[in-house]
């Protein structure tokens, strides 16, 4: 067998993990990271694999000296960030970044007078392990797990409960100490983790405690969980009633989108939050399946998604929260005039209030704007390119987003009986076909969208003796749009283009 050699930035790692190791008294390595070791097969190498991941490494150190641990970061040229003084907890960052690999270890390191009684502090048993430095270090530099299983510390049976995927307790004020850790259960449950009955009582005393936690330690963790498969742990967070205490407005979907005398237009039996709740389970779903959907473009897809899932799931929790806001009977008929504008704006007011960055705010206040408008192109009796094309360049890339939530917008209407037949018969084979064909005009937009330009402003000026000014913009996305509808693909054709162009101009500006 060969022997393992680790890579240059293993290599980095252990080696400022040996300096502190023999800087410092007594120093293990605890927590996240072991109970990855025994939950992965083969860790090193699904860790490395990708060449893009994060690694968390936490060490605990018995009379940690500040400026000692300062003297060894600047050693080796790394960051050195205070997290807590009074606690005496410190991070450094080690990254490798190129091309094609993105890796970012990240060392937190703090003091500690007892390790029973560190350990025992800690989330839950599968977290409660450590290990002494060096054989951390040794299995870094050897890949031999031996050096994690045989000198283990595991006072509480953490090992057994990772094995046996359970979620277990010891301190009584886990969630009081930091309430946090609620969604840190709903994370844990997306991997397959079942909670001990007492997490549950736990969890509904102390559910209030949220509001009390930084809102940019709520987002990182929702962001975690969106990511993952987690519908069954958003029931489990809506049954123990956690959501609402992170996002009191859906209250608005569940009380009186069920309880209003407008309730049987809401189509779900249990009204409009069913209906949420099931958009993000079928956005899953598609998500699960893009490869049956669009075997064409099934890798293009995945990857201008790929990091963006919690945005569909975001976008589908408030895509139709405003409609008990909106309803009125109209000739007749329920409906929801602009509800899509008005559930846009209240999305983007509950993400504000939670620090989500501006970016991931326009995105998801874009596609739930919009979350209806494939589907009014599909059943258009007059459907032109340039409405393809008004779309494409409105969305973008967050098209690919929109198509997700369309679908699955639609797909959440099968545990309806009545609907269902006609859903599985007519609607939704016929939507799929449309779908398909706007995603392949969209690839077609965006090949068009990366060749030269036919003319620029420069040429424009000197050809038709014209100055700088409003007119040329005017022209250059005429010219563009033309272009990208495929009705001239030369020079010689845009400057004819501009030239009619400017004729209509003047006459009707009476020049």
């Amino acid at each position: 067998m060969a022997k393992y050699s680790p890579n240059k930035l293993q290599m980095k790692i252990v080696s400022l993990l040996k300096e502190i190791n023999l800087s410092f008294d007594d120093s293990y390595v605890v927590g996240g990271i072991l109970r990855d070791i025994f939950l992965t097969y083969n860790f090193l190498e699904k860790l490395l694999s990708t060449g893009h991941t994060k690694v968390d490494i936490d060490i605990i150190v018995f009379n940690l000296v500040e400026n000692k641990l300062k003297k060894i970061l600047l050693q080796y040229n790394l960051p050195f960030v205070l997290l807590d003084q009074e606690r005496k907890i410190y991070r450094t960052v080690v990254v490798e970044k190129t091309a094609n690999v993105n890796i970012e270890f990240t060392v937190d390191i703090s003091n500690y007078e007892d390790l029973s009684t560190d350990i025992s502090r800690r989330d839950f048993t599968i977290n409660m392990l450590a290990v002494k430095l060096e054989y951390f270090i040794k299995y870094l530099t050897t890949k031999e797990k031996k050096f994690i299983t045989a000198n283990i510390i595991d006072k509480y049976g953490g090992v057994k409960d990772i094995k046996n995927k359970l979620l277990k307790i010891v301190n009584p004020k886990v969630f009081t100490d930091d309430p946090l850790r609620i969604l840190r259960v709903a994370r844990f449950m997306c991997y397959g983790f079942t909670p001990e009955a007492k997490i549950e009582k736990l969890v509904s005393k102390s559910k209030h405690l949220l509001k009390y936690v930084a809102k940019e330690r709520i987002i990182e963790e929702l962001k975690k969980i969106f990511n993952l498969n987690s519908y069954n742990v958003l029931e489990w967070l809506d049954k123990n009633k956690v959501l609402e205490e992170i996002i009191p407005e859906i209250k608005i979907a569940k009380i009186k989108g069920k309880n209003s005398k407008f309730r049987n237009f809401y189509f779900h039996p249990e009204g409009l939050w069913q209906h949420i709740k099931l958009t993000y389970k079928k956005t899953e779903y598609v998500l699960s399946s893009l490869k049956r959907l669009f075997p064409q473009h099934y890798q293009v897809f995945k990857q201008n998604i790929e990091n963006k899932i919690y945005l569909s799931k975001l976008a589908a929790l408030f895509h139709d929260i405003a409609k008990p806001l909106v309803v009125k009977k109209y000739q007749g008929r329920i409906r929801f005039f602009y509800h899509e504008t008005k559930s846009a704006l209240i999305a983007a007011e509950i993400l504000q209030r939670l620090r989500f960055s501006n970016d991931d705010i326009h995105t998801i206040k874009l596609l739930i704007e919009n979350h209806m408008r494939i589907g009014n192109l599909c059943h258009s009796k007059t459907l032109t390119e340039r409405a393809f094309l008004r779309l494409f360049r409105e969305l973008d890339d967050n098209l690919w987003l929109l198509i997700v939530l369309s679908l699955a917008d639609r797909y959440s209407y099968d545990s309806i009986p009545e609907r269902v037949k006609d859903l599985k018969l007519k609607e939704m084979p016929k939507f799929r076909k449309f779908v398909r064909l706007l995603l392949n005009k969209f690839i077609e937009y965006k090949h068009k969208k990366s060749l030269p330009r036919l003319v620029n402003g420069h040429i424009i000026m000197e050809k038709f003796n014209l100055s700088a000014g409003p007119l040329i913009g005017e022209i250059l996305r005429f010219v563009e749009e033309q272009q990208l509808l495929g009705k001239i693909s030369t020079t010689q054709q845009a400057l004819h283009l501009v030239e009619r162009y400017l004729k209509t101009h003047n006459r009707s500006n009476g020049k």
